[in-house]
């Protein structure tokens, strides 16, 4: 039953970009900012987690909380604060849990999600260091994931992450509402290729994250390669790789959100 839905929905959104002529299915879908929010809300921290919440009026913000590669073992109060305020600003939060490529064991990824939906507020997960092989055991181990966590709530959302290609089918199963298919540096992102297959579901089921975007001409530029190539969900950063490309907010981050907003049908207006 789980596996009908969104093949269903894949090849009626094809026949929709096939007989409206467009190159890319994605082209006229919103864009979501996917930002790794891996900042302690203090200090400079606390600014950009401020920054997001002054931003989700302008674009859709979906925020990854990471207050300790998981959740932690105790509330943190400062999380708590900012993950309140950007949810009450429009936008939305979702958990990061990691998953050793699908070698960590189950019961202890089911526990970092019990802890989430215990401890903070969150809008759904991000399952991170996501396989891509497409074998059996793969399949099985995040399709118990996903259908672990709608279980306990349908609303909450799913967001898979390989990080690079990965086969149609963890859509298809689903074992994810989405994937990120693409996440290293602005450099390679202009060389970048998505699968043939990225241009047959709906946007907003791909995510792609880019770090080393310079400034505000380069992460437009990202912008508009993500469009192109099908992406709903997006992130780019002036954030180098080394130490941690995501542990801050670009100097340009309004700026960056403007073209967001505009490009998603944003007035001018709106968007300032």
């Amino acid at each position: 039953m789980n596996a009908k839905g969104p093949l269903r929905d894949r090849w009626m959104h094809a026949l929709a970009c096939l007989f409206s002529g467009l190159s890319t299915c994605g082209a006229a879908g919103a864009v979501e900012l996917l930002v790794p929010a891996y900042f302690y809300p203090a200090g400079a921290g606390l600014t950009f987690w401020n920054q997001l919440a002054a931003s989700a009026s302008k674009a859709p913000v979906l925020a990854i909380l990471n207050p300790n590669s998981g959740p932690g073992n105790e509330v943190d109060t400062a999380y708590t604060s900012v993950v309140t305020s950007l949810r009450n600003a429009g936008g939305q939060v979702i958990g990061y849990v990691h998953t050793s490529y699908g070698a960590r064991p189950l019961a202890d990824v089911t526990l970092d999600i019990l802890r989430y939906r215990d401890l903070y507020p969150v809008d759904g997960f991000f399952i991170d260091e996501m396989g891509n092989d497409g074998s059996a055991a793969s399949l099985n181990y995040y399709a118990a994931v996903h259908d672990y966590i709608k279980s306990l709530n349908p609303a909450w959302r799913v967001i898979g992450n390989p990080g690079t290609a990965t086969r149609e089918v963890y859509l298809s199963r689903p074992t994810a509402d989405a994937v990120v298919v693409f996440e290293d540096s602005y450099r390679s992102y202009r060389r970048f290729t998505p699968q043939s297959w990225n241009a047959t579901y709906p946007a907003a089921r791909l995510g792609h994250l880019v770090h080393g975007t310079a400034d505000l001409n380069a992460a437009r530029t990202a912008l508009n390669l993500a469009i192109q190539r099908n992406a709903g969900l997006f992130y780019a950063t002036s954030d180098k790789l080394v130490p941690n490309p995501w542990d801050t907010l670009p100097g340009y981050w309004s700026g960056f959100v403007t073209e967001v907003c505009l490009r998603n049908g944003g007035s001018a207006a709106a968007c300032q």
